[in-house]
Order: structure tokens, then C-alpha cells, then sequence
């Protein structure tokens, strides 16, 4: 039986993580052109952002597709026959990609990467919030075992690993805590936010991979914490150096805006 990754409700199939991928892209969207009108950017300024703007996501998912293949071992089925190909995606390497990118470009533009980052970041937690809601639709990144979980049904994804053993919605809670963590992070300067959002998506990622029962894999051999974890280190460590970074810069007006 082919493994399906939709709903299907009344004979209709339901595609609910694209569509929630979609939904997520376009509140990317929203977010840039409220920054547009917030900083007050004029036509050219926001065309070199929009122009590099697919880049930046495209940039993302190559890096997340390589780094799930180089960490799962997926690489090694790539040569083989068609049938037995697989391929994965991490949100945690498209946001390492994301930043390299953002790193990269906003040292070659106008802005600076203080600001990209401090604009871009934010958003991305409400973003993935929503990719977390598909997630569970859709029968992916599926939790542990437990008794008041969730039973997926014959042909999805959790039923051809254990069966209909009720598995918890961790997909559901990573999404509350990271809307929340968007809901937090625009209450700070806006010169922070980046910071408070790497700290933030670390911290839940690290602890909501505890609770994860799909396969995981390793890091270079090392399976005492999975790839998931060792980055979200990484960009914990990230957001609680720029935050101390930030502390001991004069406070930036970005173009004289009057938004720091």
C-alpha cells in the first residue's frame, strides 16, 4: 500500500501540508510588505529584496535537503533503483541555509545583515508554526508513544512504522510554543528580535526532539543528540551571542527610520 500524505475527508483528498506550505509562504509575504511600509523603503529598495527573495528560500531547501541526506544516510539510496530512492527535509537546515544566505547578501546590500536578519527571522516562527500544523496532518515528524495520543490511519506515514498505536501530536504543541515565541519576540527592539528568535527556536526545537519518534539520525556518528539537537545548540548559542553583541553596539537607525 503506497504511504499517503494528505487527508482525505468525504472521498476528497486534501493536500493540507502544502496548502499550510503555501499558507506559510504567504504570511512571509505579508510580514515583508509591512516592513516595506514600516521603514518606508522606496520602490528600489523593496525590488532588491523581493528580487533575492526566492533565492533565499530556494538557497534553503537545498541546504535542508542536503544536510537530512548527509545526517539520515539518505545519500546512499540516491544511486540506486528508483523504487528504493528517499529523500527528506529539515526545517532546522533550511534555517541554517536561510541565514547563510541572509549573511551573505545583506553584507552586499543596503540594508546590512543586522537588519535582514532582525526583519526576516521573526516571522519564521509563525511560519513554521504553521509547516508544524501540516506536519501533523499530513502524518510526518510524528511523537513517542503515548496513551492519550493521536491514531494515524492505514496508509499514512506513523501506520506503516507502528501500526495504530496512539502517538503524541508533538507536531501541534511545537507549533503553540513557536506562535508563541513570534508573539514574543515582535514585543522586543527590533534590533533583538533576530537574537530572541534563534535563542527561542533552539530551545523548543532541542526539547521537542526528546519527543520525537520518527527516524532521526546521526551526527557524523554521534547519536547521543540527534542532527536537530546538535543545531539547535548551535543556533541557541547564535542568538544569545548577538543578543550580547547587540548590547554593546550603538543602537542602529537604519537609514535614519527611527527604528531600532
Amino acid at each position: 500500500m503506497p504511504i499517503r500524505q494528505y487527508v482525505c475527508v468525504l472521498g476528497t483528498t486534501i493536500p493540507w501540508y502544502g496548502i499550510c506550505v503555501g499558507i506559510a509562504l504567504l504570511a512571509i509575504g505579508i510580514w515583508m510588505i509591512h516592513n516595506f511600509r514600516l521603514f518606508k523603503m522606496n520602490g528600489d529598495e523593496q525590488n532588491a529584496i523581493l528580487f533575492r527573495f526566492p533565492f533565499m528560500v530556494l538557497f534553503g531547501v537545498v541546504v535542508a535537503f542536503a544536510l537530512d541526506a548527509l545526517f539520515t544516510g539518505d545519500w546512499k539510496t540516491w544511486l540506486g533503483p528508483m523504487e528504493g530512492r528517499r529523500i527528506g527535509f529539515t526545517f532546522t537546515g533550511w534555517l541554517f541555509g536561510v541565514i547563510v544566505f541572509l549573511l551573505v547578501f545583506g553584507g552586499r546590500s543596503p540594508f546590512g545583515r543586522r537588519f535582514l536578519l532582525n526583519m526576516f527571522l521573526p516571522i519564521f516562527a509563525l511560519a513554521q508554526a504553521v509547516g508544524r500544523a501540516g506536519c501533523f496532518l499530513s502524518g510526518c515528524c510524528y511523537g513517542i508513544p503515548c496513551d492519550c495520543g493521536v491514531r494515524y490511519p492505514a496508509g499514512s506515514l506513523p501506520y506503516s512504522i507502528v501500526g495504530s498505536i496512539p502517538l503524541m501530536p508533538i507536531q501541534l504543541y511545537e507549533a503553540c510554543a513557536l506562535a508563541l515565541l513570534f508573539l514574543v519576540s515582535i514585543r522586543f527592539a527590533f534590533r533583538v528580535r533576530a537574537a530572541v528568535y534563534l535563542f527561542g527556536v533552539g530551545v523548543i526545537r532541542f526539547m521537542a526532539e526528546f519527543f520525537r519518534y520518527d527516524h532521526r539520525g546521526d551526527f557524523f556518528g554521534w547519536s547521543a543528540l540527534s542532527p536537530q539537537q546538535c543545531m539547535s545548540v548551535l543556533f541557541a548559542a547564535m542568538g544569545v551571542g548577538i543578543f550580547l553583541v547587540e548590547l554593546l553596539r550603538p543602537e542602529p537607525c537604519y537609514a535614519n527610520r527611527g527604528m531600532t
